[in-house]
């Protein structure tokens, strides 16, 4: 048996962002099943700061942490004694759980375009950051991934 969440059920997450328009952060309103709410609530603990690294992470397959929350591929190294993962494995202090890449992937890519979508609209001054540019082409090139596997 698979302990992968279903991606019907990770395609389903809304993300929305705080109404509160000196605030971009998602908000998400999933408290059961617990799994997701362990998925939903790691997008909530990056901050602006971490969001070149995770995108940078997705963008690669490759894992990341950032205190004690990030999210690991199957091709990552593992520890002595851990099994193998069956897809991504997403973690932060309420636990860990795995989504199939893609499904994972579709998810940080909604994030990012939220992200990128909210920061334009509200002329967030986050978007002059010279990191900015790098994260919006890092969300492109995994749009382009995305788009050539379906």
């Amino acid at each position: 048996m698979s302990n992968l969440i279903k991606d019907k059920l990770v395609d389903s997450i809304v993300i929305e962002l705080s109404q509160d328009e000196n605030l971009l952060k998602l908000m998400v309103q999933i408290t059961e099943p617990k799994e997701l709410l362990i998925l939903t609530s790691s997008l909530n603990f990056f901050g602006w700061s971490d969001l070149l690294y995770i995108a940078s992470g997705v963008g690669d397959q490759e894992g990341v942490g950032v205190d004690g929350t990030g999210f690991r591929y199957p091709t990552d190294e593992l520890d002595p004694g851990e099994k193998p993962l069956e897809g991504v494995e997403v973690y932060n202090p309420l636990g860990e759980v795995q989504v199939s890449i893609p499904a994972f992937e579709r998810l940080m890519l909604r994030y990012f375009r939220t992200l990128i979508s909210e920061a334009k609209k509200l002329n967030n001054p986050i978007v002059e950051q010279p990191w900015w540019k790098e994260f919006v082409a890092i969300t492109k090139k995994i749009e382009q991934r995305l788009d050539g596997a379906s």
